[in-house]
């Protein structure tokens, strides 16, 4: 039900979206009841994934296209990146990562962090989520490429990517380099 639930609000979202939307009050309303979904203490168990999920999924939309990146406070940004990465929605996870670049390609400082500081764990976000299969090349070209202008960057400034590399795991590290 849970999931239903957050599909449809997801769903407003994105085919009503702006500040003039007739569902900007319900969607927003619906904020607190996915976080306490998200914020269960048993919400990454399998049984739950896909509902948590799908929440996730829900509230980045209505971040997306309901109340704007730029209205978004660093709490909620924060807590946001929290819930990252997702294990096993591929079909969400477009959603989910989508806005996460629009963060990044924005240079909002919330997710970034002071001097750029957020940069190994986005990177480590991304990277899961391409170990894990909820990004794949041939289900999501779009985001792939935007993951790789995103990446190709930082790799060419060697100081920033080894200071990134320094971060992250050796699984995050070998998918990094192509090996």
């Amino acid at each position: 039900v849970v999931s239903t639930q957050s599909t449809g609000v997801g769903a407003l979202a994105t085919k009503f979206p702006g500040a003039n939307s007739p569902y900007l009050e319900f969607c927003k309303n619906c904020i607190p009841s996915l976080v306490n979904v998200i914020n269960d203490p048993d919400s990454r168990e399998v049984e739950n994934m896909s509902a948590t999920e799908n929440c996730i999924s829900a509230i980045s939309k209505i971040f997306k296209h309901i109340i704007g990146q730029d209205n978004l406070d660093e709490a909620t940004v924060v807590t946001w990146l929290s819930w990252l990465p997702i294990q096993e929605d591929d079909e969400e996870s477009a959603h989910i990562y989508g806005f996460l670049l629009d963060l990044v390609e924005s240079k909002n400082v919330f997710a970034l962090g002071k001097n750029n500081e957020n940069l190994p764990g986005i990177i480590k976000i991304l990277t899961e989520g391409i170990i894990n299969k909820t990004i794949k090349s041939d289900d999501h070209p779009e985001l792939m490429t935007r993951i790789q202008e995103f990446i190709l960057p930082l790799q060419k400034n060697e100081a920033v990517w080894s200071a990134i590399l320094a971060k992250l795991p050796e699984t995050h590290k070998v998918l990094l380099s192509g090996q």
